[in-house]
């Protein structure tokens, strides 16, 4: 099983090494083009004891992205600063929620006619978008099932390494998870689907020059972290999932919900 933390820990590591110098918008950056992370979606933390993460913003992140939201009242009181990003102060141009909301029905629709389909995906991506604040980074993603196991494949045009990668890994995650309950509504228990790897291509994957220090430090206070498996209940029912990440978006460190904490 691939896991999130030690695949992060080498995203930065690469960045910093072997990444090339680019400043696109006069922003100083190390940029690797091309690159696909794996990880597995039953294990979507990030556990860093150096990157403090917000865990109440990415389950809320999360629950407004599968409840298709793009209101920025909805999600600012977790994360103040994503606001600056509205170009109308209500709404988020490149919010994921819509459409993703507005095609899960043709991804179910298909996995369901064909199991084996390779033809379940979305596009997030908006054609020739208009001057915004909020240019979506996602293009696609892509669900294949194998095995009784979900796949999915997201493809992004843009993936800042340090503020995006952690919350996008656990969102992407989250969302096969949804997809797998769904299609679980339907089927007996022995023919049940569970998330499986998460593919993340990204055509810039790329680290600014402001978070380059706190990258090293990162680094340097590495360890092995024990990850424990999101409970089995997120992606057999799909009430369940939206009621865990509803209930974490105000919980607190030792919350029994917290359960890559070992506290479940």
């Amino acid at each position: 099983m691939n896991l999130i933390t030690p695949e992060w820990h080498r995203l930065l590591y690469d960045l910093l090494h072997h990444g090339d110098e680019v400043a696109p918008r006069g922003k100083p950056t190390l940029e690797l083009p091309q690159r696909t992370i794996t990880i597995g979606m039953r294990t979507p933390v990030l556990i860093s004891p150096s990157r403090r993460l917000n865990y109440k913003f990415m389950a809320a992140e999360a629950y407004w992205i599968l409840t298709g939201d793009n209101r920025v009242e909805n999600i600012a009181p977790y994360n103040p600063n994503i606001a600056q990003f509205s170009d109308n102060g209500e709404t988020f141009f490149g919010a994921y929620g819509p459409p993703i909301q507005q095609q899960l029905p043709y991804v179910l629709a298909k996995l369901k006619e064909d199991p084996l389909s390779r033809q379940a995906g979305l596009t997030i991506w908006r054609q020739s978008p208009p001057a915004t604040k909020d240019v979506p980074c996602t293009v696609a993603i892509f669900a294949t099932i194998r095995d009784q196991v979900l796949r999915l494949h997201a493809f992004m045009r843009s993936s800042d390494a340090w503020l995006g990668v952690p919350y996008d890994l656990f969102n992407f995650s989250m969302l096969s998870h949804m997809i797998c309950s769904r299609l679980n509504h339907d089927l007996a228990p022995s023919q049940q689907i569970m998330p499986g790897d998460l593919h993340l291509t990204m055509a810039s994957s790329h680290l600014y020059s402001t978070n380059f220090d706190a990258a090293k430090m990162c680094l340097q206070l590495a360890k092995h972290v024990d990850h424990i498996l999101a409970p089995a209940e997120l992606y057999q029912s799909t009430e369940a999932l939206l009621t865990t990440l509803g209930d974490l978006r105000t919980s607190k460190p030792g919350h029994y919900l917290r359960w890559w904490e070992g506290s479940r």
